[in-house]
C-alpha cells in the first residue's frame, strides 16, 4: 500500500501542477481532456477559468490523502481514519469528474 499511497500523492501534486500550468500557459492539459476533445473546445480561456480552482482543490485533496496514507504506513497508524481517507478520495474524484462533465457540456462543441 505504501507504493499506492506515494502514487496517489504524486498524482495529486501533478494535478496541482497541471492546473497552474494551464492557468499560466492558457493551454488545456491533455491529462484533463483527450486530444480529440481539445479540438472541440470553443472557449479555452473560459474552460480553464471554470476548471482551475476545481482542479487545484481536487489535486490538493488527493495529495493530502496520499500523504496521510504514507504517514499511516510509515510513521503513525491512523486506524479507522483510513476509511475516511478512502471516502474523501472517492468523493473528490466523483466531484471532479462531475465538474469535468459540466465543463465539457459548457465549453465543448459536442
Amino acid at each position: 500500500m505504501l507504493v499506492f499511497n506515494v502514487v496517489v500523492a504524486l498524482f495529486g501534486a501533478y494535478m496541482i501542477w497541471s492546473a497552474l500550468q494551464m492557468k499560466k500557459s492558457g493551454k488545456i492539459n491533455s491529462m484533463v481532456l483527450a486530444q480529440e476533445e481539445l479540438k472541440k473546445v470553443k472557449d479555452t480561456k473560459g474552460f480553464i477559468e471554470f476548471l482551475y480552482w476545481r482542479e487545484m482543490l481536487f489535486g490538493a485533496l488527493v495529495l493530502i490523502v496520499g500523504v496521510l496514507g504514507v504517514l499511516n504506513e510509515t510513521v503513525m497508524p491512523i486506524g479507522k481514519a483510513s476509511i475516511l481517507e478512502v471516502i474523501i478520495f472517492l468523493a473528490a474524484f466523483i466531484w471532479f469528474q462531475n465538474s469535468l462533465a459540466k465543463a465539457r457540456e459548457k465549453f465543448l462543441h459536442l
